[in-house]
């Protein structure tokens, strides 16, 4: 028989206090000296991380802008090349529209008129895609199913048209031909003049630009096909390049930089950069080595966590020490002197220049670098101040800059800025400045740290290419993009004070003898000095322009004329200037002429490409009639303005 259990609640099991001996517990001052441990070690890090990854994103952004400024340069070298193509092709176009079948192109290629080996092949080619004339020779072959024929027989647009890479009929090698449209006088189509160039030879309208080892420069179609890509040195081209990246995004977005994992080429992680052209449906595309960019960055993140794991280290054996062993003030003085000592040397061995600031502007504390970047020792830079450092009328403005920083607060890093700064020697110093806030406990600004990075290579390569894009290297003159800025604000502000502007077109009369008889070199010295000639022909104190638009031809604009006689009094001048005799060495001594001719806005046109067309007209027209002498557009028979000028030798 079972019992029955017993009623109520059971009795709980005696538990003893405590098992074994009793730890001994920490003190409250342990406890905190513990914890403000824990937390420095977790700052530390975090601080290292956060440099860290900082400096990776600014190694970064840094390449991606000056893969974008490549970018900018590598396009303006593209579009001048193809200009340059563009214009032999008209001047092809013009010769045969004037001589037909006639048109000799053998000769010229013996006689080099042109120049510029890229372009090894012209052609014309007629309506029926045969050839009517080549510096090859003639050859029985048709262009008729080509696509540089097709596009420019469908298209009545007088635009350069450069096809994808294909295996030349007559070369029996692949080329890129570019192709310009011939219009009858009647409207119709009559042929096409073809440039082509070798793919490999593509790659001079780099500008000489060479990438390293596995960094790219390419030049693509918008319809998607390679024209040429550069990888170290070496040359692709004619594959498809529609599934990359940058082409993809291109469609939605004209421009940009971002990282590439490479998978679509080559397997290599590159930073890539890519623009749109304006003139031609091209896309140039820049990638520098992510790795390459990086490994500085990579480098001194080794050195980081180095220090932040001594620092660590150091923290946990001060710990351990006052733990375990005791608190006595000079170990732990002991412990702060080292600290203190690890910072300084930090402090004074940094690569880039670091000072702390009053907020006031007066220099506390500079370290070695940032003295030997402005050219003082360091108890000069102490006596100075932030404002010393800028140019006198710049002082108000970084003033307000200073004062602007001290009242913002920013979550994340401090914003880099681009400024100058003055040395002791009176040079400009480029930096990239980040300038940071120190606040005490209360909130208030105790301190400001600048950290400076010399940037003086870059802003100068920056300013050299931007001065290449617009000037001629040979004679420092505006190139032709630039004459046709200055030719644009030259109408703007007649059309705007209803008065007058002119276009000169002037080439040399006797330089190709020069060439001849003494060489290249002595050729450019000519051209360098009749440059200097002619700005001394117009006038200084307007905003006339003088600029080589290559070989011996040469365009003027002259702006803010009152009549007709302004524009002959300069054409005289340049005359009679270029008449005397030139120097060009001790024993060398030369004479030349110019045939000039002229056109009038408003009356032979309304844009800077008519005024130059009907100039080039009369320049012509001038050298036919004798040379050495100045010519005007004949104007349009359907203007009977009565201060029409008059033909004038």
């Amino acid at each position: 028989m079972t019992l029955p259990a017993r009623q109520g609640s059971p009795r709980k099991p005696q538990v003893p206090d405590r098992i074994g001996p009793r730890l001994p517990s920490l003190s409250l001052l342990q406890l905190l000296i513990l914890l403000v441990g824990i937390a420095a070690i977790i700052l530390i890090w975090i601080a290292t991380l956060q440099r860290a990854t900082f400096e990776r994103a600014q190694a970064v952004a840094a390449a991606m802008r000056s893969n974008a400024n490549l970018a900018i340069a590598l396009e303006q070298q593209v579009t001048r090349t193809l200009k340059e193509a563009e214009q032999i092709a008209v001047f092809a176009r013009q010769q045969y529209l004037r001589e037909g079948a006639g048109l000799d192109l053998t000769r010229w290629a013996r006689h080099r008129i042109i120049r510029d080996s890229a372009f090894t092949i012209l052609s014309i080619v007629d309506e029926t895609g045969a050839i009517v004339t080549s510096t090859q020779g003639l050859s029985p072959v048709n262009y008729a199913d080509r696509d540089f024929f097709t596009q420019q027989r469908d298209n009545p647009q007088d635009t350069l048209y450069l096809d994808h890479p294909v295996l030349g009929r007559i070369s029996n090698q692949w080329r890129i031909p570019m192709s310009l449209r011939i219009t009858r006088p009647d409207g119709g189509f009559g042929g096409v003049v073809v440039l082509s160039v070798d793919p490999a030879n593509l790659a001079t309208l780099y500008g000489g630009i060479r990438p390293g080892p596995s960094d790219m420069l390419e030049i693509a179609g918008l319809d998607g096909v390679l024209r040429s890509r550069l990888i170290g040195e070496h040359t692709t081209y004619g594959l498809d390049a529609g599934k990359h990246p940058w082409n993809l995004r291109q469609a939605t977005q004209p421009e940009g930089s971002f990282v590439d994992d490479g998978n679509s080429i080559d397997g290599i992680t590159r930073i890539i950069s890519y623009r749109t052209m304006d003139s031609y449906p091209l896309m140039i595309t820049v990638g520098t080595n992510y790795a390459e960019v990086l490994r500085p960055v990579r480098q001194r993140r080794t050195t980081y966590l180095i220090l932040a794991g001594s620092a660590t280290a150091a923290l946990l054996a001060l710990a351990a020490l006052f733990l375990f062993v005791s608190l006595r003030q000079r170990a732990a003085t002991e412990a702060l002197e080292a600290n203190e000592a690890l910072f300084r040397a930090t402090f004074h061995q940094a690569a880039m220049g670091i000072a702390r600031i009053a907020p006031d502007g007066r220099f506390l504390e500079v370290n070695e670098k940032f003295c030997r970047m402005l050219g003082y020792d360091t108890p000069e830079m102490l006596e100075r101040t932030l404002f010393d450092l800028v140019a006198p009328g710049d002082r108000d403005k970084t003033r307000a800059f200073l004062k602007g920083r001290l009242t913002a607060h920013f979550l994340g890093p401090p914003p880099e800025i681009e400024k100058p700064y003055r040395r002791r020697d009176g040079s400009t110093l480029w930096v990239c400045e980040a300038l940071s806030v120190v606040r005490d406990a209360a909130g208030m600004p105790d301190f400001l740290v600048a950290v400076v990075q010399d940037i003086t290579a870059r802003k100068n390569l920056e300013t050299r290419l931007s001065h290449d894009a617009l000037h001629d290297s040979l004679t420092g003159l505006p190139n032709r993009v630039m004459f046709q800025d200055r030719c644009a604000r030259a109408l703007e502000a007649a059309n705007r004070h209803n008065g007058l502007a002119a276009v000169l077109y002037l080439d040399l009369d006797g330089f190709k003898e020069v060439n001849d008889s003494h060489g290249h070199t002595i050729g450019d010295i000519l051209l360098q000095q009749v440059a200097r000639r002619l700005e001394h022909c117009v006038r200084a104190d307007s905003e006339d322009t003088v600029s080589r638009f290559g070989g011996d031809e040469f365009g003027i604009v002259l702006s803010g004329l009152d009549s007709l006689e302004g524009c002959e009094r300069v054409a005289r001048t340049i005359l009679e200037a270029l008449s005397q005799p030139f120097d060009l060495t001790d024993d060398i001594q030369v004479h030349v002429h110019a045939s000039i001719g002229a056109a009038i806005h408003p009356r032979h046109g309304q844009d800077p490409d008519t005024l130059v067309a009907h100039a080039d007209a009369a320049m012509y027209a001038a050298k036919q009639s004798g040379k050495n002498r100045f010519r005007w557009e004949p104007l349009p028979t359907a203007q009977t303005d009565r201060a029409a000028p008059t033909v004038r030798p």
